[in-house]
Order: C-alpha cells, then sequence, then structure tokens
C-alpha cells in the first residue's frame, strides 16, 4: 500500500470512529454499508515486555512504515517524513518530552503503546481514533519508533 493510500485509510478510519461507528469493510461496495459499534467494555492492551523477539527484528524504517501506513501521519507532522497532518500534535521530538498525552502519562514505551491503543481512556474527549484494532506487535513497533523520536 503506498503511503498516500494509507494516509487516505487513515483519515477515513478517523471519520468513522470519530462519527462512533465502524463500518465493516466487507459490506462496502454495491450493498449499503453495515454500521458495526465498538466494542462497549474497554480492551487495555498488554504492556510490552522488554524481552520481546520481534524488537531485535524490526528495521529501522519499520516503525515509520506502520506510522505512515496506519494513517497517523495524516494527523501528525514528524519532520523530515511524509507525516505532515496538522490536526495532531507534531511528533518530531516526542521521544524527549517528560511525558505523553498532554501529560498524562510518563514517556515510556508502555505509555505509547497503550495510548496508541486507546487514547480515550486516558484522554477523555480526544479525537485520536483508537487503533486497538492493530496487532499488538504494530503497536509496540510504532511505540517503539515514537520513544525513540528524540
Amino acid at each position: 500500500m503506498s503511503a498516500n493510500a494509507g494516509l487516505l485509510l487513515g483519515c477515513a478510519f478517523w471519520f468513522l470512529a470519530y462519527a462512533g461507528n465502524w463500518v465493516a469493510a466487507g459490506e462496502l461496495g454495491h450493498q449499503q454499508a453495515k454500521v458495526v459499534k465498538p466494542p462497549i467494555e474497554p480492551m487495555i492492551p498488554a504492556a510490552p515486555q522488554s524481552s520481546n523477539p520481534t524488537a531485535s527484528q524490526d528495521s529501522p524504517g519499520r516503525g515509520l512504515s506502520l506510522f505512515l501506513s496506519n494513517g497517523c501521519g495524516a494527523c501528525h507532522t514528524i519532520r523530515g517524513t511524509e507525516a505532515r497532518g496538522t490536526i495532531g500534535p507534531d511528533l518530531s521530538h516526542v521521544g524527549s518530552r517528560t511525558a505523553i498525552g498532554a501529560g498524562v502519562l510518563p514517556n515510556t514505551e508502555e505509555a505509547f503503546a497503550r495510548f496508541v491503543a486507546r487514547p480515550d481512556l486516558f484522554k477523555p474527549g480526544v479525537k485520536m481514533p483508537a487503533f486497538d484494532v492493530l496487532p499488538q506487535t504494530e503497536i509496540q513497533t510504532i511505540a517503539r519508533y515514537l520513544k525513540a523520536l528524540q
């Protein structure tokens, strides 16, 4: 998937999530879209393990690639990359901050992963969609990438 397609997909997910409904992708086409309500109970992902075997297998660009392909760059800017969004905060040096999420969480990989997965649990009313639909390994890779942005 190209970066532009990922940005478009991310914007679409954001719009649908912000509207409070998700459209089942398999239902699109000539049929009328089926609206699927998100689950009521919050699902907090498990904390990443420091002995994670996938950590050493990640290429340096994998975190950025996942960040872009999941549409994060549509809302956030990371200088020197294709991420040029203006809706969310500039994340160019987010790894050097003392806290994340407007000061509600410590600046750790675990906190990044938890915030990316379910930002609404930490900042009620936040406009950022939950990315807990992604595999946990991808969330951890994105979190590792964000923490490394010094």
